[in-house]
């Protein structure tokens, strides 16, 4: 409750503190954030080609969500609210990035994963019966700091740090409760070779730590049943209350560390056209359990990451047309570690291993396209924005309980499309936003097969499967609208208050609803 007040408080003062006595515009910060490829970079020393000396922004955001059309992890029934503050300032040749966020969740009818974030982890803890489903609520704080420094004219060095923390607990048992802390930070540097050549290059390091506990308060009769889900909802069950993943007396931490660098590139061939490239590499890493002689070490996993960003960029007559391009690529191995525990006569425990099984082998790939076009652009605010753009994610993976084993493919594609007319009045800016989205998939939602004949070893969540299968795949289109009216003062500030409203269809289903709403309210300060 502090930090909330202070994240108030904090961000009114520093905003008027700020607010300079200049003539009004009309400067986007959104615009002015996309408009070059170095400034969404992981490499801070980018930052000095933000082409304003200043701009920042307070909001204040509430979100209602209800619908069935879901995943098996996600609620029918949820709200969220949140506020958030983020800048740019140039002071002298220095340029600073800051962001703070705080964002609170609450959602009912929430079972399935007991993880944070089911896509991102080498495993998953899935309950296994839906009458454990009840409210499940969550916390997060964001805090982002960036700086570049000149060093000369030619050679810029960086330096960002990303914080994030997170509480996410369930209210009915089998309840758990999630402590989550990831720690990003980067060091960068840029030079010029001339007026055509820009080039950068940067380091990465990443912690992420999430604790997870269980417990249950409710009848100490009552046996509750979850599955180790090695992928594919394939795997081992497991009671909890015995010595475990879900033990009732553990604290398992989840830890994962990300080494990496990165490479940009950025040439221009004049007429106001240039290409930003940022091609980047990962080596992730981590373990899930207590790294100790005396407690268990489950599984220990490893990745190799692939990332690519490029931004063609045409500005001309006020109008500025851009291209991204992303991909992103993901090859991860989990290992189950096999052991024996033995206490001696003193009552001291000793942990041995003696070998790793590969329980899971899985490849992620996501591809997208977007077309932005910023049209008519006064005091770094376009009058028209127009988007257009595909992606396509697929996941291929193998799970392995020996001698049996689950293969899964998945690919879905998504078309987007997006329309933003901005009107100005003297003093007032109305905004209309309408889009639309389309998506489908395909693929195999398993494959069953052993190695060797034997007898069955394993455990299977098939209902889930099919319903998470069917929603990655299932075809659904969705519609959006959002309005927004601002006030600019002639202290170089403006308010502004917002609503938007976005409504998903799907067609065919068999395992969940069809329909999905969202209603999102806004007020905002810039300055």
């Amino acid at each position: 409750m502090h930090i909330r007040w202070l994240l108030l408080f904090g961000g009114i003062f520093f905003s008027t503190q700020l607010v300079a006595q200049e003539s009004v515009n009309w400067a986007n910060f959104n615009y002015i954030k996309a408009s070059n490829g170095w400034l969404t970079s992981e490499n801070a020393a980018g930052l000095d080609k933000l082409s304003v000396d200043k701009i920042s922004f307070i909001e204040a955001t509430f979100n209602k969500q209800n619908g069935d059309f879901i995943n098996y992890f996600q609620s029918d029934n949820s709200y969220s609210f949140g506020a958030s503050t983020e800048s740019f300032y140039r002071i002298n040749k220095l340029v600073f990035y800051g962001q703070m966020q705080y964002t609170n969740f609450s959602g009912k009818n929430m079972g399935g994963s007991t993880l944070f974030n089911p896509g991102f982890s080498p495993f998953d803890i899935v309950e296994f019966a839906d009458s454990t489903a009840g409210t499940k609520n969550m916390e997060q704080y964001y805090l982002t700091g960036a700086l570049s420094i000149p060093v000369n004219n030619n050679l810029t060095l960086g330096l960002k740090t990303n914080y994030y923390t997170a509480s996410y607990y369930k209210t009915k048992d089998l309840r758990h409760t999630n402590d989550i802390m990831n720690l990003e930070t980067t060091l960068g540097l840029s030079y010029s070779f001339n007026s055509l050549v820009d080039v950068g290059m940067n380091y990465y390091f990443r912690k992420r730590t999430e604790n997870t506990s269980y417990q249950s308060e409710g009848n100490t009769d009552q046996q509750f049943n979850s599955l180790i889900s090695y992928g594919s909802f394939f795997g081992l069950q497991e009671s909890f209350g015995n010595e475990g993943m879900t033990g009732s007396t553990d604290n398992n931490p989840l830890v994962d560390f990300i080494h990496g660098v990165s490479f940009q590139l950025e040439l221009f061939t004049g007429n106001n056209f240039n290409i930003f490239n940022d091609l980047g590499f990962k080596w992730r890493n981590g373990y899930f359990g207590q790294k100790s002689s005396v407690d268990i070490q489950y599984t220990e996993h490893q990745a190799n990451i692939i990332s690519y960003k490029g931004v063609i960029s045409l500005n001309r007559n006020r109008t500025l047309h851009q291209l991204s391009i992303n991909f992103d690529y993901e090859d991860l191995i989990n290992l189950e570690k096999s052991y024996s525990k033995s206490t001696d006569e003193g009552g001291n425990t000793t942990i041995l291993y003696f070998g790793k099984n590969q329980v899971l082998d899985r490849v992620h790939s996501k591809a997208s396209f977007l077309y932005s076009g910023n049209i008519n652009v006064n005091d770094n605010n376009p009058e028209w924005l127009i988007n257009a753009g595909i992606s396509i994610w697929r996941r291929d993976q193998l799970s392995v309980t020996y001698p049996f084993y689950r293969r899964q493919d998945i690919q879905q594609f998504l078309a987007t499309a997006s329309l933003k007319k901005n009107i100005f009045s003297n003093s007032n800016m109305f905004s209309f936003t309408v889009g639309a989205q389309y998506g489908s998939g395909t693929g195999t939602d398993k494959e069953d097969g052993q190695f060797a004949n034997a007898l069955k070893n394993y455990a299977t969540l098939d209902n889930i499967l099919y319903r998470e299968y069917e929603f990655l795949t299932t075809r659904r289109a969705s519609g959006n609208a959002a309005f927004r009216y601002t006030k600019a003062f002639p202290a170089n500030f403006k308010i502004y208050g917002g609503v938007g409203f976005d409504y998903t269809k799907a067609f065919d289903v068999s395992y969940s609803g069809n329909t999905y709403r969202k209603v999102a309210l806004n007020i905002g300060y810039i300055f």
